[in-house]
């Protein structure tokens, strides 16, 4: 499961500084910059290396347990997320989405930013879109089904949206008692052992 072996306490302790400097806290679901716009990532003049930041976003996604993950959840205000397609993960850079199908679907879905809170949110079955990877590379393709919500939702936060925009008062209201029943019970797990 975990081959990282240290040789000294010393290997150790190096290896939790980095993983200190990559894990970010994400950002809490009232905190009003989770609702502001990101800025496109600027390849010419980077804010931070592409590499390193593909990595974080990556790192951070699979630390919190999730499928996807933007920038402006852990802070970083730039139209960049990660997302695991088929399997492996990858960084989408000032994605774009530029066509949705007329067909569409209904998933349950979550956000790390809301922790507990789980709905159904309608979304096109299909979509057509438009990314730069990390090397800058620009990349047109389509995704359907799973893939197609996961780029929905974090399409979202590239626009400064919630999912929880995204559905009625009364589904919203009914995720909320049941994100309460869900705290519950985990809080007593968690104190029970």
């Amino acid at each position: 499961m975990n081959d990282l072996k240290f040789t000294t306490a010393g290997d150790y302790i190096d290896h939790l500084k980095i993983m200190n400097d990559l894990i970010k806290p994400l950002v809490d679901e009232k905190d009003p910059f989770l609702r502001e716009v990101p800025h496109r990532f600027n390849f010419d003049s980077p804010h931070e290396d592409p590499d390193k930041l593909e990595k974080r976003l990556i790192d951070n996604m699979f630390h919190y347990n999730g499928i996807g993950l933007s920038a402006n959840q852990i802070g970083i205000p730039t139209k960049v997320f990660a997302m695991i397609s088929d399997g492996d993960p990858m960084a989408v850079f000032n994605p774009e989405i530029v066509e949705w199908s007329d067909e569409e679907i209904y998933e349950k879905e979550g956000c790390l930013s809301f922790p507990y809170l789980f709905m159904p949110v309608k979304r096109s079955e299909t979509i057509g879109v438009k990314f730069q990877l990390k090397d800058g590379t620009e990349q047109f393709g389509s995704f359907g089904g799973l893939l197609s919500v996961i780029f929905q939702h974090e399409m979202e936060h590239m626009d400064g949206e919630l999912f929880i925009n995204s559905v009625s008062d009364f589904k919203l209201k009914s995720a909320m008692k049941k994100r309460k029943i869900l705290k519950r019970k985990r809080e007593r797990k968690q104190r029970n052992g």
